[in-house]
C-alpha cells in the first residue's frame, strides 16, 4: 500500500478484527477485506463484514473493548438481523456490519495484518465468497465485485452448480458502472479491463 490514509485504515482494521474475535470467536469472516486480507487479494477494501448468528452481541462490550485500545465506537445499530457500526481511530474510520441471522461454518485462514504479521481468523470458504461476490455484481455493477471473482475463480474448488451459475453469468454480463475506480483499489500489479475480466473468465469456464 502507497497511501497513506491506505495504511492507516488498514491499521485500524487489524486492531477491530482482533478486538472482535477476542469476543466472539466464532464470528465468520467474509467480503472484500477477506478476500484482501485472507485470501491474498490485491484489491484495497474498507469494510469488515461478518456472520454472527446465535450469539448475543452486546454494544457495551465492544464499546469498552475498543475504547481500552484508544478507539471510538462513533456509530452503532443493532435489529434482529444485522448489526451496522462504525470505528473510529484518531487517523481513520471503518464500517462493522455484522449478520446476525445467518448461520455460517468457517474455515482457518491467516489474515495478514499490515505490517505483515499474521493471525489466525475464521473465515467464508473461497467457493462461498465467490457465489457471494458474483450475487453481489449482478445486484450493483460495481468493478470491484466482478474483480473479486476473478480473483476467487483462480483459487475456489468450483464444483458443476457455481460453475454453471458463473457460465449463465457469462451469457449476457452487465458492465460495471464505476469501472474507471478500479485503478484507485487496486495496489499492486495489473488493473484489468472490464473485457480482460470476461475473457479470463470465459477461459476458464467457457
Amino acid at each position: 500500500m502507497k497511501k497513506k490514509a491506505h495504511v492507516e485504515l488498514a491499521s485500524l482494521q487489524d486492531e477491530a478484527v482482533e478486538i472482535i474475535y477476542s469476543l466472539f470467536p466464532k464470528i465468520v469472516f467474509h467480503g472484500g477485506t477477506c478476500i484482501w486480507r485472507c485470501y491474498g487479494g490485491n484489491r484495497f477494501s474498507e469494510d469488515l463484514d461478518f456472520y454472527l448468528a446465535g450469539e448475543n452481541f452486546e454494544e457495551g462490550s465492544l464499546r469498552q473493548a475498543l475504547e481500552g485500545r484508544g478507539l471510538s465506537l462513533v456509530k452503532f445499530k443493532k435489529t434482529a438481523n444485522l448489526i451496522f457500526a462504525k470505528i473510529s481511530s484518531p487517523e481513520a474510520q471503518i464500517r462493522l456490519e455484522i449478520n446476525l441471522s445467518t448461520k455460517k461454518e468457517g474455515l482457518l485462514r491467516p489474515y495478514e495484518k499490515a505490517g505483515g504479521a499474521v493471525m489466525e481468523v475464521l473465515c467464508l470458504p473461497a467457493e462461498e465468497l465467490l457465489m457471494e461476490k458474483l450475487s453481489a455484481y449482478e445486484n450493483r455493477r460495481l468493478v470491484r465485485d466482478l474483480y473479486d471473482v476473478c480473483h476467487l475463480s483462480r483459487i475456489a474448488n468450483v464444483h458443476e452448480k457455481e460453475a454453471g451459475k458463473i457460465k449463465k453469468f457469462l451469457q449476457n454480463p452487465p458492465k460495471p458502472i464505476d469501472e474507471k475506480n478500479l485503478k484507485a483499489i487496486v495496489y499492486m500489479g495489473a488493473v484489468p479491463t472490464y473485457e480482460q475480466m470476461l475473457e479470463m473468465l470465459r477461459g476458464r469456464f467457457a
